[in-house]
């Protein structure tokens, strides 16, 4: 069983278990294998498919736009008996036919020897961006690589951009409507600092780090724009223990509002169902909630 220190995401609110069980694997039809919906109380993900517990889930759930594939990233059986996977790695399911086919190793990924990470889509699907350590030798530097539909399945990774990846920690975050994407950089274990690299002409531009809208005085270790950019949720480390979960909003004037504390904490990775409606965080699994607490906090005036 996993280990109650590993609990990243103890959501205010409390967390309670869905009844959705793993079944057989041909009656795992609809957009999330025939769960109840959860509403403002986060509620585990997928028990027993995704959130297993012999294993050790260390992503969001990230669905593709059309919502055909989900992937996660996690380490087989490191709370059971049977021989585990020392390697965290990149898992996916697909929708064939209407029906959701076995958790599998993503095949592009199968040769790295370091631990995976961060899986996010791009607006049209067409790409998926991963992160992962280049050098095995240098645990301190992660890289940005993309990996591009070709047919059924996907190339091989190639790094996104030389201006992106540098000998710091890049941390993926989140990409843009328009193809923009947002990560952090972290120089010799300093504070990471949040960038924006626009894509432009199919090329990335030279990394623009960002103001105090999206670095504070804490840790920013999590940033998810919504791809139309009506808001943002930021995850905030003040003291190295409490994983705070804020949101702002988007200002006609299109600066962004003060930052509002939600009820949440998470655990460093968040995503965005395809039509918004749910967002997916880490806890000691991976957990969803209703987005309709975004309305509820907006405030009245964003003028």
């Amino acid at each position: 069983m996993k280990n109650a220190l590993m609990v990243l995401c103890l959501l205010v609110l409390g967390v309670t278990g869905s009844t959705a069980q793993q079944g057989d694997r041909a009656e795992l039809t609809g957009l999330y294998f025939g769960q109840e919906p959860p509403g403002e109380v986060p509620e585990l993900f997928a028990p027993g498919i995704i959130s297993v517990d012999t294993d050790f889930e260390h992503s969001a759930a990230v669905f593709s736009p059309d919502h055909g594939e989900v992937f996660w990233c996690t380490r087989r059986n490191l709370y059971s008996d049977e021989p585990g996977d020392a390697t965290q790695r990149l898992y996916f399911m697909k929708r064939v036919d209407g029906k959701w086919t076995a958790p599998q190793l993503a095949p592009f990924t199968a040769h790295i020897e370091t631990a995976v990470q961060r899986p996010v889509f791009s607006p049209d699907g067409s790409r998926l961006y991963i992160e992962y350590f280049s050098d095995p030798t240098r645990e301190s530097d992660t890289d940005i690589y993309v990996v591009e539909r070709a047919g059924e399945g996907w190339s091989e990774p190639a790094p996104v951009s030389p201006l992106i990846n540098t000998r710091a920690m890049e941390r993926l975050h989140c990409v843009t409507a328009d193809g923009s994407l947002y990560f952090t950089r972290n120089l010799m274990m300093a504070n990471e600092a949040v960038y924006v690299s626009r894509l432009v002409d199919g090329q990335f531009t030279a990394p623009e780090e960002l103001g105090a809208d999206y670095n504070s005085d804490a840790v920013e270790f999590v940033i998810l724009i919504t791809p139309d950019g009506s808001y943002m949720l930021t995850g905030q480390n003040r003291d190295r223990r409490s994983d705070e979960l804020w949101i702002s909003y988007r200002k006609a004037d299109g600066s962004w509002s003060e930052r509002i504390k939600t009820p949440y904490s998470c655990g460093g990775f968040l995503a965005l169902s395809p039509d918004g409606e749910y967002l997916f965080l880490l806890g000691d699994g991976i957990y969803w909630i209703s987005t309709s607490f975004v309305e509820r906090l907006k405030p009245q005036d964003l003028d």
